[in-house]
């Protein structure tokens, strides 16, 4: 009987080892799928990715070749336009033409029936002509005299700035619009500002810090470079209880006593 129950266990243990190992082959076989199909997957989410970016790129380029389209549209309307007044004027410009000739063929008839005339007609063409190189001549020399003319006023301009610049010099008054306090040396009672005499500051002239529409205090330009400057602050002239600070706006001051 123990034999008949060991080999019944050892039949369903086969048995569980074979099922076992169908079911892991499948089971591999359903991995081994569904990795193929997340591959798949994958690639199609890209791909379809990447055609997104293509309709966007595609729509973007759309749009700007119908935007394109529409103007040359709009702009070979106005041609069109444009052409068909010139057309218009051109006619007319024939048609008064063929009656300009109709006339001088009438005149030249006529002259004919005068006589020789041939040496006035080439003195009045000779006219003509030395009136249409004197009109020319008239034409350059206006243009010649407006070219002049703005010269001069450009010229009169430089000046102009020149002399105010060094009226400036001349009175020691800064002429730039508006600055800020970049650095403070209180120890040594100076400031620092951060343009200089390219700017149009001035050595020796006189500043203003001013704050919320206030003058709080004066300063005095006592060196100057190219780009930076520093200016002395002016014994008693700061506001009581007033601190200058980096940022404090400092504009040109007057040298009126």
């Amino acid at each position: 009987m123990a034999n008949v129950f060991a080999i019944l266990t050892a039949i369903v243990l086969a048995a569980a080892a074979f099922i076992a190992s169908k079911n892991k082959a499948k089971y591999e076989e359903e991995i081994s799928a569904r990795q193929n199909e997340e591959s798949l997957l994958a690639k199609a989410e890209a791909r379809f990715e990447d055609l997104s970016k293509q309709y966007e790129s595609t729509s973007a380029t759309r749009k700007s070749t119908d935007e394109s389209v529409a103007a040359l549209t709009e702009t070979e309307a106005d041609h069109q336009k444009k052409n068909g007044a010139l057309e218009t004027a051109l006619s007319t410009k024939q048609t008064e033409a063929e009656a300009n000739a109709k006339k001088i063929s009438t005149i030249e008839e006529g002259l004919a029936e005068i006589g020789n005339i041939e040496e006035l007609v080439d003195k009045i063409k000779q006219t003509q002509q030395e009136l249409a190189q004197l009109q020319d001549d008239i034409s350059s020399n206006e243009a010649r005299l407006a070219d002049l003319t703005s010269e001069k006023t450009r010229t009169e301009g430089v000046i102009a700035q020149y002399k105010r610049v060094d009226g400036n010099y001349a009175s020691k008054t800064s002429f730039f619009t508006s600055t800020s306090i970049s650095s403070i040396f209180p120890a040594y009672g100076f400031v620092t500002l951060p343009i200089g005499n390219t700017g149009g500051v001035i050595s020796g002239s006189p500043l203003n810090v001013v704050r919320d529409g206030a003058v709080v205090a004066k300063l005095r330009v006592s060196s100057v470079e190219a780009g930076r400057a520093a200016a002395e602050v002016v014994p008693d002239s700061l506001a009581e209880g007033t601190v200058l600070m980096v940022g404090d706006r400092v504009v040109p001051g007057s040298n009126d006593k």
